[in-house]
């Protein structure tokens, strides 16, 4: 079976109490039935005669849980339809928050049906047949696909950026963060593997401790295995212990870590701790303490008793191992530590001016006309209203605004031959009105932006941004003027537009920071029933969501206003998935430091005490206090730095694969690699210093009785 989606749209809501936008998809009929899925009341049928399904939260937030919701009417843009069924809790698709689900995919009315072939409004999905594989799938589109091309080679999506492809469900529901997720994973194995370094460096410390009482044990008749079983059942004991607290622990914190991934993470709400994930990770913990206790028990239970009373350095050994593995934790949370580094720098920028325009003070909303309003006359006169009041600066209307979705458009310079639209440029269009620059503060490169007197019916005029004046026009800025140049825009009006302005790049959203390609047309000239308001204000800017209201309510007391927050919450919302990497990242990171500072405290403390006899010769012999200071510090230093060494290698590899979170800054910035790496090192120095004074100031006979 196969269905299809199209692209979410925001309805008015008319009546039972306060007007809402609701947030609406377009899909199939068969899209319940081919995604196994029974509505929780009514039929839950969806067909061309205006019958819908509703969401479980809007069944409880506008209807209060009538269970008598199915065949009642709701009117959605002026229409009215009828609740054939309520879907289940939780239920989510195609993406999180949609209220209502109408039928005819086809006929969207996100765009004019003569632009819809420009646009990839439909999303096409399906159940595959028992034995039919994804790759016999993707084989019959790329046959479809192909006989398309040649029936329409004119088209935009005739020449697709990727050949199509049958995707499992799952993938294609958690591919937006699909990389954050890995990233995540790797760090918890990185994590595992410092805690791993730390635990084997405690047991060799304490079968080191330990090795004469298990060699007098041995001489008494104990066998090697009896050794063995007693040393590995404590370990187990001890591992069992601290993995059911983890467990435990785990549990307590699942809804902090829910409410750190929230809208960021797909489905974040269904994260369960349950019987599967509690076992595997005391089975892991029993696992990781099995392997890493089984080296020093079987080097313990081998030890002879004499050689073990004779030998004063038999350690030497366990203090290399030791000191290997305090390297390999250093090496780790290095790395750990230069990630999470490089991603919050990231962060700060993207929330700094490098996106382009000033999000402070900036209140932003959606307001969705019912048809048949006359739009330009409605935003006319809301705006007047919004400005004239005191505590605002500028207010403008547009059909989007940065960090939300846009749609793009093919361009072209109107001098060189025409060409094909999927061989023309693609760039983000942008209706807006003529305070739009002023309000975001765009700065104005060349030129003039928009004024009251670009309306329709005076000549089609542009303003686009450097990013496309320098892909249009290379010469630009030194050598060409893209101001009184005329560009085609979009497929179906042939009419060139004159730019009449250059404006400064504006990142439209953080997934493609890096591509600038915009071109702005005014609202006047083709004014839309569903725009977002933005309102510059002097102060906090959600003290005028109440202002807002009653300004829209003066010009229609039925019209909804939705998504009423101020412009950083957009940014913050696009930041959602690099944040929650940031959060993970950054305890991880700060776990790990934590762990190899202990390391490097608990090695150097077990060197100073296993070397008390030779400390105290060596002071006896005329070693001064800061010789004996110097020489332990000196040791830490070379475990330190041969960590930072390793760990800096490892990085350089490592964090190529944040580079699609990374904004403004390298994968392999060096004041971030010189930074963390010098940081460690004083740290290191220390978290050394305690049990390196210890060591200057042993008193020599004192020493020579020691043991």
């Amino acid at each position: 079976d196969i269905g299809a989606f199209a692209m979410e749209e925001d309805l008015a809501f008319i009546g039972r109490g306060t007007p809402d936008l609701l947030r609406t998809n377009r899909v199939s009929a068969n899209f319940l039935h081919i995604l196994g899925v029974s509505p929780l009341l009514g039929a839950g049928s969806i067909t061309p005669d205006h019958t819908v399904v509703i969401s479980y939260d809007l069944w409880q937030r506008r209807f209060n849980g009538n269970f008598q919701v199915a065949g009642q009417a709701i009117n959605l843009a002026g229409e009215s339809y009828t609740i054939s069924g309520v879907l289940p809790p939780g239920f989510a698709f195609p993406a999180a928050g949609v209220d209502v689900w109408l039928s005819r995919p086809e006929e969207s009315p996100k765009f004019a049906p003569q632009s819809r072939a420009l646009s990839p409004f439909l999303t096409v999905f399906g159940r595959l047949n028992s034995g039919v594989t994804l790759e016999q799938t993707t084989a019959e589109l790329k046959v479809i696909q192909t006989s398309y091309a040649r029936s329409h080679p004119a088209m935009l999506d005739a020449r697709p950026k990727s050949p199509p492809a049958a995707v499992p469900l799952q993938r294609a529901l958690v591919s937006s963060v699909r990389l954050e997720l890995w990233l995540l994973f790797g760090a918890v194995v990185f994590l595992l593997l410092i805690a791993c370094a730390n635990l084997a460096s405690l047991l060799l410390a304490r079968a080191a401790a330990r090795a004469t009482e298990f060699a007098i044990r041995s001489a008494l008749g104990a066998s090697a295995a009896q050794i063995v079983k007693h040393l590995l059942a404590e370990t187990l004991i001890l591992s069992l212990l601290g993995g059911s607290a983890g467990a435990f622990l785990a549990f307590l914190t699942l809804s902090a870590i829910r409410r750190i991934a929230g809208a960021a993470l797909p489905r974040s709400g269904e994260i369960q701790f349950d019987a599967p994930v509690a076992a595997f990770a005391i089975a892991v913990s029993l696992l990781t303490a099995l392997l890493l206790g089984l080296t020093p028990s079987l080097r313990v239970s081998r030890a002879d008793l004499m050689t073990v009373l004779r030998t004063r350095d038999a350690n030497s050994g366990h203090l290399r191992l030791r000191g290997l593995l305090v390297v390999t934790q250093v090496a780790l949370s290095l790395v750990l530590l230069i990630g999470a580094t490089l991603v919050m720098e990231s962060i700060l920028h993207l929330r700094g001016e490098v996106l382009g325009f000033d999000a402070q003070n900036l209140l932003t909303a959606r307001i969705a006309l019912p048809p048949g309003a006359h739009a330009l006359e409605f935003f006319d006169d809301l705006l007047t209203r919004i400005t004239s009041l005191p505590e605002v600066e500028h207010a403008s209307v547009s059909l989007t605004l940065p960090m939300t979705s846009y749609p793009g458009t093919p361009v072209q310079d109107s001098n060189q031959p025409l060409l094909p639209l999927n061989q023309r440029p693609i760039a983000a269009i942008f209706i807006v009105s003529p305070d739009y620059f002023q309000t975001l503060r765009v700065p104005l490169r060349r030129g003039r932006t928009f004024t009251p007197h670009d309306r329709e019916g005076t000549k089609r005029v542009a303003v686009i941004d450097e990013g496309l004046a320098r892909y249009l026009w290379s010469a630009y800025p030194a050598r060409q003027n893209p101001v009184g140049q005329h560009i085609l825009i979009g497929g179906v009006n042939k009419v060139p537009a004159e730019i009449i302005g250059v404006v400064a790049d504006v990142h439209q959203s953080i997934e493609n920071a890096g591509w600038n390609r915009s071109v702005y047309v005014p609202f006047a000239q083709l004014a839309v029933p569903s725009a977002m308001v933005a309102i510059r204000v002097k102060d906090n800017p959600t003290r005028f969501t109440g202002a807002l209201r009653h300004a829209v309510q003066s010009l229609n007391p039925a019209q909804p206003v939705s998504e009423v927050q101020p412009m950083q919450a957009l940014v913050d919302a696009q930041l959602g998935a690099r944040r929650v990497l940031l959060q993970v990242l950054g305890f991880f990171a700060f776990v790990a430091f934590i762990l190899a500072v202990v390391g490097i405290y608990g090695l150097i403390s077990y060197s100073v005490s296993r070397r008390t006899q030779e400390l105290g010769i060596r002071r006896a012999l005329g070693a001064s206090h800061n010789n004996i200071l110097r020489m332990v510090l000196i040791q830490t230093l070379r475990l330190a730095l041969a960590g930072v060494i390793v760990g800096t290698a490892c990085a350089i590899g490592v964090t190529k694969f944040l580079k699609g979170y990374l904004f403004h800054i390298s994968a392999i910035d060096p004041a971030t690699f010189v930074g963390v790496s010098v940081l460690f090192l004083a740290v290191a120095v220390g978290a050394a210093l305690p049990p390196a004074l210890r060591a200057a100031n042993v008193q020599p006979l004192r020493a020579l009785r020691h043991e």
